[in-house]
């Protein structure tokens, strides 16, 4: 299960598919081991995309990627786990966004 959240810059952008994204934008989806929306289960991380200004990442859509888990530690290398899914041309159509609101 997984809950897409959006902060104010970006949540109406984001519903309505604009690419790019603003510059600030950040996209946080709460990954949850549940199987069904009734059933979340436990929370298993945060996986963030924050949107930097042009030239940050040029090859990937000038996002920043990191997944915070429960404890709240920080990696900052799961955009090599992830980037393959947002690669894909309907991803990158969306500002390389994979699920929507």
């Amino acid at each position: 299960m997984i809950r897409v959240l959006a902060n104010e810059i970006g949540a109406k952008p984001y519903r309505n598919g604009d690419n790019p994204l603003p510059v600030g934008s950040i996209i946080l989806k709460e990954i949850f081991d549940g199987q069904s929306c009734d059933d979340y289960g436990e929370l298993g991380l945060w996986s963030v995309m924050r949107k930097e200004t042009a030239g940050f990442d040029t090859d990937d859509g000038d996002w920043h990627w990191q997944d915070v888990l429960p404890d709240r530690s920080v990696e900052n290398d799961m955009k090599a786990r992830c980037i393959g899914c947002h690669r894909r041309d309907e991803c990158v159509a969306r500002d390389y966004m994979c699920t929507e609101l």
